[in-house]
């Protein structure tokens, strides 16, 4: 008996198609991201692999770019930072990941898969391959590479939305200097 619970609402489907396409599409991709996650967490229990959707993700991402921090990884993850450092500390309890101070941040940690890690997240891919190609059977090979371009191309699309990040003074902490420093002035004279 399979463990994976999707709900199959016909009244769902039927109001997404009544959608205009930039309306259903985020819906869609939602839903497809919450039964991938769902059919890889039983696959992996199936197979007992100790490692959840979420801390495949993680151990794919540090394998790819060493070294980053927890706070780079919770943004990634779209997590907060608390539920990003649950699972690091849980996967360093359980060796799949090894904790190395920062080179630019003595506030932050740098983590790296270890050897166990590696051997858990390759076990993990050959599940991970399987359900992808079951998932992808429906589509033909130019409609599979036709859909990772457009995929592609819908990510560069939300990239340029996102301006770099620059942290900003508040106008009410500015507002303040300003006072003090017409205070402190005033004192002077």
């Amino acid at each position: 008996m399979s463990r994976v619970s999707r709900p199959s609402s016909r009244n769902l489907e039927t109001h997404l198609q009544a959608l205009p396409p930039e309306e259903a599409i985020p819906y869609l991709l939602k839903g497809l991201h919450h039964s991938l996650r769902a059919v890889v967490d039983e696959g992996l229990r199936r197979e007992r692999i100790e490692l959840s959707f979420a801390h495949l993700a993680t151990l794919y991402t540090i394998d790819a770019e060493p070294g980053l921090a927890g706070a780079e990884l919770a943004r990634r993850s779209s997590v907060t930072a608390q539920t990003m450092n649950t699972i690091l500390h849980r996967m360093e309890r359980d060796g799949q990941l090894e904790r190395r101070p920062h080179p630019s941040s003595s506030r932050a940690d740098s983590w790296f898969v270890t050897a166990r890690g590696n051997k858990q997240m390759d076990q993990a891919k050959v599940v991970g391959k399987a359900i992808w190609r079951k998932m992808l059977a429906a589509l033909k090979e130019r409609e599979v590479e036709q859909l990772q371009n457009l995929l592609h191309r819908c990510i560069r699309g939300l990239d340029a939305q996102v301006e770099p990040v620059r942290p900003a003074k508040p106008a009410a902490a500015s507002q303040m200097k300003a006072k003090s420093k017409k205070k402190a002035a005033r004192r002077v004279s």
